[in-house]
């Protein structure tokens, strides 16, 4: 599912409520993702009720090994950003693999 996707699913959704384009849907949905992209660039977590929380950790450096020669390779410290899925999200995913 895309940027674009979302924004025409929340446009058809709410189409005889609100007054809204889908190019202004689509600028709300882009401004969110700024948001949780600024914030988490600050080093802030992102916590959204019922789907979950995002986070960015620290990971120490380490030494590593190229698969294709086994010789030994500097990996350097860095930060990754981390998704923790909310229970309910869990539940809900775990639900749906069990009808399949």
């Amino acid at each position: 599912m895309t940027k674009r996707d979302i924004a025409n699913f929340i446009h058809q959704r709410c189409n005889s409520e609100c007054s809204m384009t889908k190019k202004e849907v689509y600028e709300i949905v882009t401004e969110v993702f700024q948001l949780i992209e600024e914030t988490l660039h600050k080093g802030e977590k992102v916590q959204i009720s019922g789907f979950g929380t995002f986070l960015v950790k620290h990971r120490k450096g380490k030494v590593g090994r190229n698969p294709r020669t086994g010789e030994e390779v500097p990996v350097p410290d860095r930060k990754v950003i981390v998704f923790k899925p909310s229970r309910k999200l869990l539940e809900l995913v775990e639900l749906k693999m069990r009808k399949i």
